[in-house]
This record gives structure tokens, sequence and C-alpha cells, in this order.
């Protein structure tokens, strides 16, 4: 499809604006936070495919591409268990790397020891050949072999880092604070962008294989330009970092299926209790705060205020919790009109880390946003 010059100008450039991406990734969040260690793992482990590929397409040495295809064939097929570790690193603060996590290791090194044992008893002419038929287009059994494994690898996991995200994702709705939800929501928007070029890169193998040779710098160099932008543009991305679990109540948490079950007027009189201290407090208006920190400050049990917010008013504490600073901002919306005070400036001041978060906190109570709601509110000051 393209000329030698062409696939060599296409992976230079996209090797080149990776690693530059990677630089300003790694200026941007000093490695403290999931996009700098993204866009790493992202590079890491494509950068032996790309040098392979092109070696390959550019009918360089058999000698260095023999080395060249076994470390492509190990870093491809550790991308997926490499993201799922990622994901998890991300989610759960408790998560390490143990001696039963190599069982990921075990397809990556299946496939590696496949190609090994195809490579290896060849000279360098026959694997000049294979270089000349892999150009052109053919696949031989150590290719197949490595790629449906990557393919196959492909879907489980994605399946497994979804249901994992979604998992995850409820407990974060009732018991953390917005500088935690943000996290979750990055990782899972990451992840679907991630699913989807990956998608678009192996149904175009399939339709035709040499589009590996240029297809993919392509894709994954959109991938990093799209974490530069979360990072650098983003409101939210100075807190996109990995997630520090809400401490318990009195040390621990309580498992629910220990505790007595609460009445309607035990649940309701948790509410109110809680919203009587934020009202006093105004402690909502701490972007990091949690269903811990409210436990702290009302002496009821995390789990008995999960419980009764979910039980009683039917919300996440998440909702909860915005739903007091809509309430917040809309009494700042119309006593400061006349002081010209930013919507940034009473967002930031009502608890929210950006704009658009409030922006959407405020469309989902409301139905509207915080101008058109201005706008259709009279002033009665």
């Amino acid at each position: 499809m393209f000329s030698e010059q062409t696939i060599f100008i296409i992976n230079v450039a996209g090797i080149s604006f990776m690693v530059i991406m990677l630089v300003v990734l790694g200026a941007a969040t000093r490695m403290k936070g999931g996009a700098g260690w993204a866009a790493f793992i992202l590079v890491a482990i494509t950068l032996p495919g790309y040098i392979s590929n092109l070696w390959r397409d550019l009918h360089l040495g058999a000698d260095h591409f023999r080395l060249l295809n076994y470390l492509r064939t190990f870093f491809t097929t550790t991308m997926m268990p490499a993201l799922w570790f990622f994901a998890q690193s991300q989610l759960d603060k408790t998560f390490r790397l143990t001696v039963r996590s190599l069982k990921h290791a075990v397809l990556p090194l299946a496939s590696l020891l496949a190609a090994i044992i195809y490579y290896a008893p060849m000279t360098l002419e026959q694997v000049a050949v294979e270089m000349e038929a892999m150009a052109a287009g053919n696949e031989n059994l150590a290719a197949i072999i490595n790629n449906y494994t990557i393919i196959g690898m492909f879907f489980g996991y994605f399946i497994a880092i979804f249901f994992y995200i979604r998992k995850r994702k409820k407990h974060f709705l009732d018991h953390y604070s917005d500088c935690d939800y943000i996290t979750v929501t990055w990782t899972q928007k990451y992840f679907i962008m991630f699913f989807s070029l990956f998608f678009v890169s192996v149904a175009a193998y399939i339709i035709s294989p040499r589009s590996d040779a240029w297809l993919c710098p392509i894709i994954n160099s959109a991938g990093t330009a799209y974490l530069v932008y979360i990072v650098v543009f983003h409101s939210t991305a100075p807190f996109i970092n990995r997630l520090t679990d809400a401490p318990a109540h009195n040390g621990t948490h309580e498992k629910s299926a220990s505790l007595p079950a609460l009445s309607p007027a035990q649940m309701q009189e948790i509410c109110e209790k809680a919203m009587h201290y934020l009202a006093s407090s105004g402690a909502y208006t701490n972007p990091d705060f949690s269903l811990s920190m409210l436990s702290v400050g009302t002496g009821i049990s995390f789990t008995n205020l999960s419980r009764s917010l979910n039980g009683c008013m039917n919300k996440t504490f998440f909702d909860f919790i915005n739903q007091m600073r809509v309430e917040e901002a809309k009494r700042k919306l119309l006593s400061t009109k006349e002081k010209r005070m930013t919507i940034e400036t009473i967002a930031g001041d009502c608890g929210f880390r950006s704009r658009s978060a409030f922006y959407n906190a405020f469309a989902k109570t409301e139905g509207k946003s915080p101008t058109q709601w201005l706008k259709a509110t009279p002033i009665d000051i």
C-alpha cells in the first residue's frame, strides 16, 4: 500500500512523536499519576514491535531481525497483562504484584517459545527469506501464533478490565470524594480509547496483515496525543493520581452482614444528623471530602452512613454531596451576581475541582446549566 520510504517516514515520525509525548507527560505528571505511567506502558511495550516491523519491511539485516522478532513477540503479548495490572494499581490501593501474578506471563512466554522454536534452527539465509515473505503479506506459523494470541488476550483482558472498573465504580460512588471519582472516570475513558484504537488495529490486520507496519504507529500516536490532551488541557489533570482507600471509622470497615438492620426511622435520623453536620460545618465544600471524613465528623459508623444514604435518600454519597454543593452554588449565583464572581470561582468555593465537574453536577440536579438556571430564576434580593 505504501512505499518503503513512506513506511520508514511513518514509523520514524510515530516513534519520535511518542517519545516526545512521553517526555511531556513525564514532566507534567512527574510520573506520580496514571497518565504518565499509561504512556510509559504504551511506548515501552510497542516500541520493539515498531522497530521489528520496520526492520522487516525495509529488508534490513536478518541477524538482527531474529532478535528483534523475539523482543516484539514477548512485549506485544505482555501488553494486556500490563494494562490489567495498571487498572488494578490505579483503582485499588492494596494491589501488589505477587508470585501469583506470574500466571499472566504464561501466554507471553508460550508465544515467545513458539517464535524461538520456529526461528532458532534457521540459517541467516532462511531468516532473510522469511522476512521477504512476511514483507509481501505472508504469515508464518510463529507470527500467526503471536498475532492470534494477542487478539485472544485483547478481548479476554478487556472484558475483565471493564468488569473490574464497573465493580469498583459503584464502590467509589458510595465512598469517595470528587478527586477519587475523577480518577475512576479518567481511567475508564482511557481504556475505552485504548480498546477502540486496538480494535481498529485488529480489524485492519485481519483485512491486510501488513497494515501493522504503518497503522500501529499512527494509532498509538493518537493514543499518546489523547493522554497529553488530558494532562495538559483538562482541568482535572493535576488530580489524576492513584487512589487511596478511605480510612474506616474506628480503624476498620464493618461488614454489612454482621450489622443489625436499620429501620427507616433510624436511617432518617442518621441522614438528618449528617445533613445538620454538613450544613453547620460546610465540610462538603472540601473537594477531598469523603464518606470516612463524614463518619469521623458525625460519629456515625462508615457503613451505617452509606446504608442510610442509599436506603433513605436513594442517593450515593457522591450524589448527596454534589447536591449540597449545587444548592450552595445556587445561593452564591443569586447573591453575588452583581459582584460579577466567575462561575469557576463559585464552583471552586463550593467544592468542585473543575468547571466541567460543576456543570455536570448542576445539570444532573437542576436539568439545565448554571447560566440557563440563573436566567430563568427571578432574583428577589
